[in-house]
């Protein structure tokens, strides 16, 4: 764009110049012109009247008017103006307001005459384009903006958009495109300065992402340590009671030793599949047996607890979903212990199965203090807890593997009091149609 300004202005400037060329060279031709006019008059004994000047101005293809002590003579029926009393007759050409040219001479034999022509016709920077020479330097001053142009951008432009590019890509994961780092001039200097802060921007990212992992893992295995403490100090407790104790204690002793197990074994599964996520093993599954399994699995926690687990299964044929039962049995534990660990002072849970529009949808309903606006807005992410010592991963990896089955989780809070936890699957439909499966009895 500045060269072509930079063209326009020089082409511009050429018309000027060699305009006022063309018009110097019309006044020297019209004075060449006047002085032989005024030579041929001296040297002729001929009347300086209007008939003369008639003639000799149809010759010379001008006006030419005489000046006899202040009376102007020119050609019959043309207004000679007062302009001319104010001309020189020097033999120089002088420019009227109108555009005319006036020479004037003093002849020997006493009046004066004077040689009037209209100047060229349009612009004079124009005229200049009939002549060859004009061409000529034309021709070099776009041939020489031409060579300005393709050096500006190999040496200026083109390194210029390189270094707009390494700014986009600045502190990227990838190498930035070559720079002109080996210039001497301030382009070298920026792309020595731009090489330089993308080296330190992914050197600082890798030590920020050394320092994230660190800071994850630490809070993963407090969060991990604080989930298996309490359990195994339950563990410790009831193994030192069964020593002497009575079968009853015993029995009930051995029971809670292996609802902890089992919890801490939850635990850790969780973390596992988290951390390293083995391949599904796809196969039908039952949703009420599914739903009945993982309430018998928690009921020695929530009877602790002082929760009580109420089931609505869903009525009519079977319920069935395509998907791998350990992981989904593995959704539904972590809900439900949510929900559980939500009612300090006890309440109910309530779990309802619905089949529609070829969706299955258990839904778990809580009596506790429900979810904070801060807990629904992160909502699956991982390690945001707001229980003391909790992980976050229960409900995150319930929605992560919800949604890899085709499905969702989606959480909100009751209007009367508590939460409400949806698990949206997508119902299996064999060959033969829905299944008619009656459910297993528990």
């Amino acid at each position: 764009m500045s060269v072509a300004v930079f063209v326009l202005v020089c082409s511009l400037a050429l018309l000027v110049v060699f305009g006022q060329r063309v018009a110097r060279e019309e006044s020297l031709e019209f004075e060449a012109l006047a002085r032989a006019n005024a030579l041929f008059l001296d040297r002729t004994p001929l009347p300086h009247s209007d008939r003369m000047a008639a003639q000799l101005g149809e010759v010379m293809g001008a006006q030419v008017v005489f000046s006899d002590a202040g009376i102007f003579i020119s050609r019959p029926g043309v207004k000679v103006e007062d302009d001319l009393r104010q001309v020189p007759v020097d033999g120089v050409s002088h420019r009227l307001g109108d555009r005319r040219i006036v020479v004037g001479h003093q002849l020997r034999r006493g009046p004066k005459v004077f040689f009037v022509r209209q100047a060229g016709e349009g612009s004079p920077g124009l005229a200049m384009l009939d002549r060859g020479d004009s061409w000529t330097v034309l021709g070099i001053v776009w041939l020489l903006s031409c060579a300005l142009a393709w050096w500006l951008a190999r040496r200026v432009a083109k390194p210029l958009r390189a270094l707009a590019t390494a700014v986009h890509d600045m502190g990227g994961d990838g190498p930035l495109p070559p720079l002109p780092v080996d210039r001497t001039d301030e382009i070298g200097l920026l792309a020595r300065a731009l090489t330089d802060t993308h080296a330190s921007l992914i050197e600082e990212r890798g030590r920020r992402r050394s320092a994230e992992r660190l800071a994850l893992l630490g809070r993963m295995a407090t969060g991990l340590a604080h989930e298996v403490r309490n359990p195994v100090a339950a563990i410790r407790m009831h193994a030192q009671l069964l020593e002497g104790a009575p079968a009853d204690e015993a029995a009930t002793s051995v029971k809670l030793i292996e609802s902890e197990a089992a919890r801490i074994e939850l635990l850790v599964s969780q973390w596992m599949r988290y951390a390293r996520p083995a391949p599904p093993v796809m196969t039908e599954v039952v949703v009420n047996d599914m739903i009945l399994q993982a309430i018998q699995t928690l009921e020695p926690q929530a009877r602790h607890a002082g929760v009580a687990m109420q089931f609505l299964p869903h009525s009519g044929s079977v319920t069935s979903i395509q998907g791998d039962r350990s992981r989904l049995q593995q959704v539904l534990l972590n809900v439900l212990l949510n929900a559980i660990q939500s009612m300090p002072a006890g309440g109910v849970t309530t779990i309802a199965s619905a089949h529609k529009d070829g969706k299955v949808t258990v839904v778990v309903e809580d009596e506790g203090t429900g979810f904070s606006d801060q807990a629904l807005a992160k909502l699956g992410e991982p390690f945001f807890s707001e229980k003391e010592g909790g992980m976050g991963l229960g409900l995150a990896v319930a929605q992560e593997l919800c949604r890899a089955h085709g499905g969702d989780l989606h959480a909100a809070n009751r209007p009367e009091r508590g939460a409400r936890v949806a698990i949206e699957l997508p119902a299996f439909l064999p060959k033969g149609g829905p299944s008619s499966v009656p459910f297993a009895s528990h």
